[in-house]
């Protein structure tokens, strides 16, 4: 009798989920938005790659987190196209769609490594940036080695975020009911696990943002120097066409993740006053990183545009 009624709350809650309006325009709005960042994404690192705008070490730094987005939006493509089809579905007991555990981990999988590696390029940049004042004489010269060593920085910080967000997760299903595939839900370690890493990222970026107006700053004083010999001037005109260009993923990512930091906080400690698959919805609706892509994508693709043209005039 007991075990019924487990069965049946757990049906109940599901059911709660499934019928949500808000969780469902949320999962339809974001599935939407990721139809349309997955070829956004994909075309901008196909467009980077090829058209050699940038030196091919700040190439390889803008393609970890292009890549990072991408991931992110194949797991959340897979997670709200799969959930959104089990609630519209033709289901007769709510049991039947609780979400299979080791497609959330599998899919939740990808959306955490793509929000990780998605989060950590603006410190790689400002590195990369500072080597090529330091050595704007030569840098120009410089070979692809110290770009995959920023690129493993990258991959290093991203997982150090993932082993604090993974540390109490559960590998195996456990005797807890996931009624949506949450990283948290199958945690059984404090949220500060999450969140702590999550504005550690949004210090890094802004520390990174402030660094980086001091290298544009500093790279315009040295440009205007009168000293400096003509092959130098022409690597610092191209230092400042990057920093340029490059202000525009360094801005969106500080806001994107400071944002994300304060409103994810917010959220979790005002969840007793909301229902659990609003909280969801909420939270779903936060995390705006396929959009953030787009943004991104049709940005660094207008403003290489423009660094190609004015490299065209110049020769």
């Amino acid at each position: 009798m007991f075990s019924e009624k487990m069965i049946s709350s757990d049906c109940s809650k599901m059911a709660e989920f499934a019928t949500s309006r808000a969780l469902q325009a949320s999962l339809g709005l974001n599935l939407i938005i990721v139809i349309f960042a997955i070829p956004n994404i994909v075309y901008s690192m196909v467009f980077i790659a090829t058209k050699h705008v940038f030196h091919l070490n700040t190439q390889l730094q803008i393609l970890v987190p292009l890549f990072g987005l991408l991931l992110h939006s194949i797991g959340r493509l897979g997670l709200h196209s799969t959930d959104l089809v089990a609630y519209f579905g033709n289901w007769q007991d709510p049991c039947e769609i609780i979400p299979n555990f080791y497609r959330c981990l599998i899919l939740r999988g990808f959306y955490n490594v793509g929000l990780a590696l998605s989060s950590m390029c603006s410190v790689a940049l400002v590195i990369e940036r500072i080597v090529a004042l330091k050595y704007s004489i030569t840098y120009e010269y410089c070979g692809q080695f110290f770009g995959v060593l920023l690129v493993f920085l990258q991959i290093f910080l991203a997982t150090c975020y993932l082993f604090s967000m993974y540390f109490h997760a559960a590998f195996t299903p456990g005797d807890q009911k996931l009624y949506y595939c949450q990283t948290i839900a199958s945690s059984t370690g404090s949220v500060w696990f999450v969140i702590a890493p999550l504005y550690a990222v949004m210090i890094g970026q802004i520390a990174s943002r402030i660094v980086f107006e001091l290298l544009l700053r500093k790279n315009k004083a040295l440009r205007n120097s009168v000293s400096l010999s003509l092959s130098t001037r022409f690597n610092l005109d191209q230092s400042i066409r990057s920093l340029r260009a490059l202000k525009l993923l360094v801005n969106c990512n500080t806001l994107v993740f400071a944002t994300l930091s304060v409103v994810t906080t917010t959220l979790h400690f005002n969840s007793s006053s909301l229902s659990k698959p609003n909280y969801i919805a909420l939270v779903e609706a936060v995390h705006i990183l396929p959009l953030y892509g787009i943004a991104v994508s049709v940005g660094v693709y207008q403003i290489t545009r423009t660094c190609r043209a004015l490299c065209r005039q110049l020769f």
